[in-house]
């Protein structure tokens, strides 16, 4: 009768009933995330002036995410990531010093194809994905360290900077271990190449609209927790 049990639980197990991921199933995934921007800049320009030897950078953001995938079928998943926004410094260089420019918030809405290798019943679920991204930048904000430079260049007021939204291609690798009485719980890491682009324009009052064009391109890296359903 031991042995029938033992038998039985051990049938189970490799199964994978308990932690398969079939057709059907949901799994959620949260935690830190941070977008990591790998910055080519153009030179700025005032007008029709090039500042030659000028650059725009970017700091990294870090926030929470939220994200979901539902099992299309046995090995493949569409995925939907989302995330708190994000907050980034950006800099200048290129004019003496590399001095404060101010700041931006944006939330990176993704969708991705995933594709799943192993069998479902295996407690690690290594994944790649391909997909769209459309970023989303708002609240920006010119620092004061930047206003007061503007100033002695001759601006009447305060500038203000805005970022064009911008939309590409996204392509992820990750992998989440089960654990837990019923394999549910997931420990995850995953990491996204994301082809995010975007046209940075300053209004300075008095002086002019300074502008570049800025690649983020960013790696996007991601360890949490996740359950799925």
């Amino acid at each position: 009768m031991k042995k029938m049990v033992l038998g039985t639980a051990l049938a189970t197990c490799i199964s994978g009933s308990a932690f398969a991921y079939d057709g059907g199933d949901f799994i959620f995934r949260s935690g830190a995330i941070t977008v990591s921007p790998e910055v080519s800049s153009s030179a700025l320009s005032l007008g029709d002036a090039t500042l030659e030897g000028t650059a725009a950078g970017v700091d990294d953001g870090t926030a929470l995410s939220l994200i979901g995938t539902y099992m299309l079928r046995d090995h493949w998943g569409v995925e939907v990531i989302a995330a708190t926004p994000f907050s980034h410094d950006l800099k200048v260089s290129g004019l003496g010093e590399t001095f404060d420019l101010g700041e931006t918030r944006h939330l990176p809405p993704t969708v991705v194809l995933q594709y799943y290798p192993l069998q479902a019943s295996s407690r690690v679920q290594p994944y790649v994905g391909l997909g769209l991204n459309y970023t989303v930048f708002f609240e920006e904000k010119v620092s004061g360290e930047a206003n007061d430079i503007f100033a002695s260049l001759g601006a009447t007021g305060d500038a203000s900077v805005s970022l064009k939204n911008s939309s590409g291609i996204a392509a992820e690798a990750g992998v989440d271990v089960a654990f837990g009485a019923d394999q549910r719980w997931l420990l995850n890491l995953s990491v996204w190449w994301m082809d995010i682009d975007t046209e940075a324009t300053v209004k300075v009052p008095g002086v002019g609209t300074v502008s570049a064009t800025v690649e983020l391109d960013p790696l996007v890296y991601s360890a949490g927790v996740g359950y799925r359903f």
